[in-house]
This record gives structure tokens, C-alpha cells and sequence, in this order.
């Protein structure tokens, strides 16, 4: 199967996911925020990554879906309680903040996977390799592209990669949520257990972050001394 082929799969796959149909028409729910329509929704996404891109490219994509979406349902979770619980406590309110967050979850874990796969299936490699064999030159809106391809290139097989492998060998989640420990070192305070887990999430945004740029410049440097397009913007 063609990579232009999985790409319209994919495409038709995720549909229902910007449309809402008939995912938020579907009634019922398995239990309190996980409706029944996107359950199933991501069962089938999950099943097409990976019989379309194979074992490796669908635990990165599921790597990454929990990378992001696990901050961001954790954080908006905890601010949401922390402000119910200033306001006063409202057993409706804390109902319907558990409801909402659950339900993001299973959004966001569907849907970064899906758009992960389909911006997998574009050949990057190609587009770099035609946008450098040019014999016309290139212009300032390819430099710009080519400079743009790079950069993801790095940052999806290369930045976020080693960040997951890093983060399962060193067992870091683990160690921060106590799975692998004793009965009496669980007892920590969870407030202590947040903080720690906040450190964590602060170093990997930062460490991605200069990992994304670190050869920005060279890359840069090297874009830059391509001929430009004659008779055209350099």
C-alpha cells in the first residue's frame, strides 16, 4: 500500500473527529465521561495506525498523544479542584470536572495519534531531497520550507524518540508515582509526588526545546548559501 493511499485513509478516518458526526450522536456511555462514540472512535483509530504503520511508529505516536495530553489533563484537572475548592466545594461542580477531563483524555488521545499518523505519511525525505536538486535555484519560500521540513524531521523521529527512551529506561514516571516502590514509600505526600512530577515536565518542555533548535543555526547557515532562484526573489 502507497504512502498516498494510507494518507486518504487516514484523511477519511478523521472525519468524524473534526465533523462530530455521528461520534457526539451516538448515546450512551461506558462510564462517566467516556462516551461509547468515542471510545469506539479510538479503537478503530488505534487498530488503523497500527496495521497501517507497523508496531514502532504506533508507540511513538501513542508515546507522544500521553507525552501531551497527560500535563494537560493533569494540570487543568488539578487547577479545575484547586479553584472548586477556594470557591467552595461543590460535589455538582467536582461531577462534572471529573466528567470533562476524562472525556479530553480520550479526545486527545485519539486524535494526536491520528494527526501524528497522517503528517507521518508525508515523504519529508523526498520533499528535502527535490527542494536541493533544483537546478533553477531555490527561492525564498522554499529555503523557508526546506528549513521548516528539517526541523520537524528532527523534532518527530529523532527529539521526541530519544526523550521516550529516556524516559522508560530511567523510569521516571515510575519512580515520581511510586509504581515500583514499597507500600510505605506510596505514603509520600501527593503534594510532594505533584511537585516532583511538575519538575519533570518543566525539564522535558526544556530539554525538547533546545533539542528542536540545537542545529537551527548550522541548518540555517547551510539553507542560506543555496543559489538563488534566477530571475526570481533570492
Amino acid at each position: 500500500m502507497t504512502w498516498r493511499i494510507k494518507l486518504a485513509v487516514f484523511c477519511v478516518l478523521a472525519i468524524p473527529a473534526f465533523i462530530g458526526f455521528p461520534l457526539n450522536h451516538i448515546q450512551g456511555t461506558l462510564f462517566p465521561g467516556a462516551a461509547i462514540g468515542w471510545v469506539g472512535y479510538g479503537l478503530i483509530i488505534h487498530t488503523a495506525i497500527f496495521c497501517l504503520l507497523g508496531k514502532k511508529p504506533y508507540q511513538v505516536a501513542i508515546g507522544i498523544g500521553l507525552l501531551i495530553s497527560v500535563p494537560v489533563v493533569c494540570l487543568g484537572a488539578g487547577i479545575s479542584f484547586v479553584s472548586l475548592f477556594v470557591s467552595g466545594w461543590n460535589p455538582t461542580r467536582q461531577t462534572f470536572i471529573i466528567t470533562h477531563y476524562i472525556s479530553l483524555a480520550i479526545t486527545m488521545i485519539t486524535v494526536i495519534p491520528l494527526a501524528l499518523s497522517m503528517v507521518a505519511m508525508i515523504p519529508f525525505h523526498r520533499i528535502e531531497n527535490r527542494l536541493l536538486q533544483q537546478s533553477q535555484g531555490v527561492s525564498l519560500l522554499e529555503k523557508s520550507a526546506l528549513m521548516f521540513v528539517r526541523v520537524f524531521i528532527h523534532i518527530i523521529y529523532f527529539v521526541i524518540p530519544d526523550i521516550l527512551e529516556v524516559l522508560r529506561e530511567e523510569r521516571i514516571f515510575a519512580d515520581v508515582t511510586g509504581w515500583n516502590k514499597s507500600s510505605s514509600a506510596r505514603k509520600q505526600s501527593l503534594r510532594i509526588r505533584f511537585q516532583a512530577l511538575t519538575r519533570i515536565l518543566i525539564q522535558i518542555g526544556v530539554e525538547g526545546i533546545c533539542s528542536a533548535i540545537r542545529y537551527v543555526p548550522l541548518w540555517a547557515e547551510e539553507i542560506s548559501r543555496l543559489p538563488g532562484r534566477r530571475g526570481g526573489r533570492k
